[in-house]
């Protein structure tokens, strides 16, 4: 009788760290999963967009979408294109705000912010700029969180 007591008791524990164990997942989900995305505008504002670039998945499925359309079909395709901004100079700089994490598994999250994107010139001056929304879906890849895809949408000023 002490046995199965013992058994019992050894068993609700566990069940209780099973269950304090999965609920602090999430919290730690969406922090990496926000640290990632807050990685990826850093990459891009010190100018290093092969590093922002990286961030994005090259697995099955990707998809950026842009003005209501499939803007990019690939990771390498976003790439190309986020690496072409600065080779004619000039220097992306983004602001992000308002940023909202979702974590839907332990290895999955889904990042929104608003954003301020404006294109300098190697003087400084601005080129272009615009603000939007973004919401990005995150993965956890044996290299690290990489953006799985994502859209684009008007923003305050439109």
């Amino acid at each position: 009788m002490i046995g199965s007591y013992f058994v019992r008791l050894a068993a609700l524990i566990g069940f209780a760290l099973l269950i304090s164990a999965c609920s602090a997942e999430p919290n730690d989900t969406r922090n990496e999963a926000r640290s990632a995305f807050e990685a990826y505008i850093e990459a891009l504002n010190s100018g290093d967009t092969a590093a922002a670039a990286s961030m994005y998945d090259t697995e099955d499925g990707f998809h950026w979408i842009e003005r209501g359309g499939v803007q990019y079909e690939t990771g390498e395709d976003a790439a190309a294109s986020l690496r072409s901004l600065s080779a004619n100079g000039g220097k992306p700089q983004m602001t992000v705000d308002s940023i909202r994490v979702a974590g839907l598994a332990n290895d999955a999250a889904l990042v929104s912010a608003h954003f301020n994107f404006v294109m300098l010139s190697d003087e400084g001056e601005s080129q272009f700029s615009f603000d939007g929304w973004m919401t990005v879906g995150m993965v956890r890849r044996a290299e690290g969180w990489r953006i799985a895809g994502g859209q684009t949408g008007p923003g305050l000023a439109n």
